[in-house]
């Protein structure tokens, strides 16, 4: 079965798994996205059961690891961990 979320860290051929990426996304089978340094989103549109032991099996042998229990963080949510409006010390006088 395929995971949501893989990570690149212990990979050293990240050109090699980028391509592979991209030809099953021309053809329609995943679509993917970088959504942290090394960490990829993939998601299954077509394929069968045959091409996702294949991809699995490729990434065991590039050491592509599952990260399944990997937790994006949203733009909006590091906004709002940076910035408290409450606590803004800003005087405009002194910029």
């Amino acid at each position: 079965m395929l995971s949501k979320f893989y990570s690149l860290d212990e990979c050293s051929t990240h050109d090699e798994v980028y391509e592979y990426l991209e030809t099953l996304k021309e053809e329609s089978k995943i679509s993917f996205s970088t959504v942290d340094l090394d960490v990829i989103k993939i998601k299954d549109t077509g394929l069968n059961v045959k091409e996702t032991k294949e991809l699995v099996k490729f990434f065991e042998e590039n050491d592509v690891i599952e990260y399944g229990d990997f937790q994006p963080t949203t733009y909006e949510e590091e906004e709002e961990d940076d910035f408290d409006e409450e606590e803004d010390d800003f005087d405009e006088e002194d910029y």
